[in-house]
């Protein structure tokens, strides 16, 4: 007797299920370093969605699935694993699975020495587990994410990579509750990054950290000269801090503020010609296609807002690493020559000097310069030779003052 149609409505529908339970037991329970052979897979459908309906799926219909996959979803099979030397090419995910699965076969010894070929099968993510546990890594250094937010964030990273888990699992100690409380830098990014798109002006309102002594605490509060409005460009990571790059109208150049510190935001809808205005190129161009977010962070190593400088640096040998590590390697320098050295009136004959040029803000080197003094001397512009005479004449005096009533031994 021929089944009626609502059996047959009933069989695809089972059939579809079945594909879903195929893919999410390979999500969970494998990846290149645990595959499974079909009998596994099998069981562990059983075990985990069809038992508890009432239903049995065996290795023929999970071999079947496969096969059917295989055939007619592609690019969803890869004959090779995605790893950190694969090519954009390699990688390329025109469907947007987000996974691949892939086919491979363990030899196995069986009795007298005759070997069985099982076909076994795994799920991948094509985000690395290197890859994201270096985002979440970066997520829960950071300071200005509620406790909250970095947990909701790892459960999502999580699901990712379902035998990442335990790697990801998030437990704030009492020192994370302390420090991070209820804050709304996600919301703030979130609101940048649609403004960024619209090509949009913003009313920033910005705060600095200050004390409060009738709270007896540090709080954040108004800046001077705020809100004022401005160009969201980029988002950029620098310092563990979370930056949004702007195009102002009192600048040749771009700026940055620090995401966390900004207390209100609003969006402002703008005319070509206000975008020119903020362009962060002082009206004198349009084009804001700024520069990529790792040259931007080499000219700007603490991130410090302000107009930028073309400095003349003398550097020690030995701080070559240093330079590298904040400013990026592709510095103008030169060795200088002990007549050279006189010029500078520089009389240390143990160690070489370099002479770097190198674009800053001015704020931004200066605090550079204070940090590494022994080995770093702006020579030019001026105006931070100015500075910085200051600043070092001002600290001695102040060791001079609470040095003066110091013993030998520091007490």
């Amino acid at each position: 007797m021929a089944d009626s149609p609502e059996n047959i409505k009933n069989r695809k529908s089972e059939s579809r299920n079945n594909v879903l339970y195929l893919i999410l037991t390979l999500k969970n329970h494998s990846d290149r370093n645990n595959a499974l052979s079909i009998s596994e897979i099998a069981e562990l459908i059983n075990k985990d969605y069809v038992e508890q309906c009432g239903g049995n799926i065996n290795y023929h219909t999970v071999k079947r699935l496969l096969d059917s996959l295989e055939n007619n979803c592609p690019g969803l099979f890869r004959s090779s694993d995605i790893t950190p030397y694969s090519t954009p090419k390699e990688i390329q995910d025109n469907n947007h699975f987000g996974f691949y699965l892939r086919c491979v076969t363990d030899a196995k010894k069986a009795g007298n020495q005759k070997t069985n070929n099982i076909q076994k099968y795994y799920y991948e993510s094509i985000l690395l587990e290197s890859e994201l546990m270096t985002l979440y890594d970066a997520i829960e250094t950071y300071n200005y994410f509620a406790v909250n937010d970095i947990r909701n964030i790892s459960i999502k990273l999580s699901s990712l990579r379902p035998l990442s888990q335990n790697r990801l699992a998030y437990f704030p100690s009492r020192a994370d509750e302390i420090l991070k409380e209820d804050t709304n830098v996600l919301d703030s990014i979130s609101y940048l990054g649609e403004i960024i798109s619209h090509k949009n002006l913003a009313s920033i309102d910005y705060g600095n950290y200050v004390y409060n002594p009738k709270k007896s605490c540090i709080e954040l509060v108004q800046r001077k000269d705020y809100p004022k409005i401005m160009r969201p460009l980029k988002l950029i990571w620098s310092n563990g801090f979370y930056y949004c790059i702007m195009g102002s109208s009192e600048y040749d150049n771009t700026i940055n503020l620090r995401v966390d510190r900004m207390l209100y935001i609003e969006e402002i809808e703008a005319k070509p010609s206000n975008l020119k205005k903020y362009s962060g190129f002082g009206g004198k161009k349009g084009n804001t296609d700024i520069e990529s977010k790792s040259a931007y962070r080499t000219r700007n190593p603490v991130m410090y807002p302000g107009r930028e400088v073309h400095f003349e640096l003398l550097v020690r040998t030995s701080r070559v690493n240093t330079m590298v590590d904040v400013f990026g390697i592709n510095i103008r320098t030169e060795l200088l020559s002990d007549r050279e050295l006189k010029k500078y009136g520089i009389k240390d004959a143990s160690s070489e000097w370099l002479k770097m040029r190198i674009t800053s803000s001015m704020d931004g080197m200066i605090l550079f310069a204070k940090e590494y003094m022994d080995d770093v001397i702006i020579v030019s512009p001026s105006e931070a030779v100015s500075q910085m005479n200051a600043a070092l004449m001002s600290a001695l005096n102040l060791y001079s003052v609470t040095g003066s009533g110091l013993s030998s031994n520091g007490k």
